[in-house]
């Protein structure tokens, strides 16, 4: 397995790299060239695929894990790493991360760099961090679900804004969201503390940033065992318009409609269906269950700062904490 070395001749790597091709709108292609030159230069055994349409990459990893693979370098944005994380489930097999997508949150918080090849010796020289894996009821995911609003606006962005990337195609697909979006009554469980409301949003986060780098729960985590939750009742499209400035420096926590919590289980209800996102993959459901396996993912050549976990096995009395 991976130990964070460059490993000697006869102790090779056998490294598995899951492409997306038209990620980023074919940034992930155009890099290939520099990607594998720069993997080259280490002693691995290099296996290239690319996906070829939804959920491939759910079942090259799967393959993947089956075939005895020491590393996978997934090559794409949140979503193709969204897939790669189901096909790999709560097997320790090591991820290493190029962000060639649309936002790249989740490499960003992992401390990836931008450039593909400084990214390459990142991971082939770094070392295995373990960081918190996330589940929403049958699904994994690693950086972020967005309830309501939310949903819809990543909805927009997978739909009508692929000629711009982050921040901008969030913020265009926000006030498309603007002109159609209804208030939902939400039942909100954060640790038995039960809340109900006419809702905004309910964004429910491993990672600070979605969208780019819009900072929804500031304060969150990867590897502090805890959800973190931003919960917004409904605002008028002037409140919304005037609170989206608050949200890049993640300034919106302040606000009196705006309530951040942190807990390990979480539950969404709503009597009708909402649309919500999965790493950026739209979905549509009336439950949603959170659950968080602390340490449960392995990363090579991220850069995370660790952090103080609580006891998870200690009994304690059910409350969701204040952010």
């Amino acid at each position: 397995m991976a130990n964070g070395r460059r490993r000697l001749r006869g102790d090779t790597m056998k490294v598995k790299v899951i492409m997306n091709p038209v990620a980023g709108r074919g940034r992930a292609l155009k890099a290939k060239p520099q990607i594998l030159k720069a993997l080259l230069a280490y002693n691995a055994e290099l296996h290239l695929e690319e996906t070829k349409g939804p959920r491939h990459a759910t079942e090259i990893a799967r393959q993947t894990v089956r075939a005895g693979f020491d590393l996978i370098i997934v090559v794409g944005g949140d979503g193709t790493l969204n897939q790669v994380v189901n096909g790999i489930g709560e097997e320790r097999i090591p991820l290493g991360i190029i962000g060639c997508g649309t936002g790249n949150d989740f490499a960003k918080v992992l401390g990836m760099p931008a450039d593909p090849v400084a990214a390459v010796h990142q991971i082939m020289g770094g070392e295995t961090q373990q960081v918190d894996l996330c589940r929403v009821n049958e699904s994994y995911f690693v950086s972020s679900v967005g309830v309501g609003f939310d949903g819809e606006v990543a909805f927009h962005a997978n739909q009508g804004f692929r000629w711009v990337r982050g921040k901008t195609a969030y913020l265009c697909s926000v006030f498309k969201t603007l002109l159609s979006y209804r208030s939902r009554r939400i039942k909100l469980t954060v640790d038995g503390l039960v809340m109900e409301f006419d809702s905004l949003l309910v964004a429910v986060t491993n990672s600070p940033t979605y969208g780019g780098g819009y900072k929804i729960n500031p304060e969150a985590r990867i590897n502090d065992g805890l959800f973190d939750v931003c919960a917004v009742q409904y605002m008028s499209r002037p409140e919304i318009l005037a609170c989206l400035p608050l949200l890049l420096p993640g300034w919106h926590r302040n606000l009196k409609k705006v309530r951040m919590m942190k807990g390990r289980n979480i539950t969404v209800e709503s009597s009708k269906p909402f649309y919500y996102q999965l790493d950026g993959e739209v979905l549509t459901d009336k439950t949603l269950r959170f659950t968080l396996i602390p340490q449960a993912l392995t990363v090579k050549g991220a850069k995370v700062e660790p952090v103080e976990r609580l006891d998870l096995t200690a009994e304690k009395p059910a409350r969701a904490q204040e952010a």
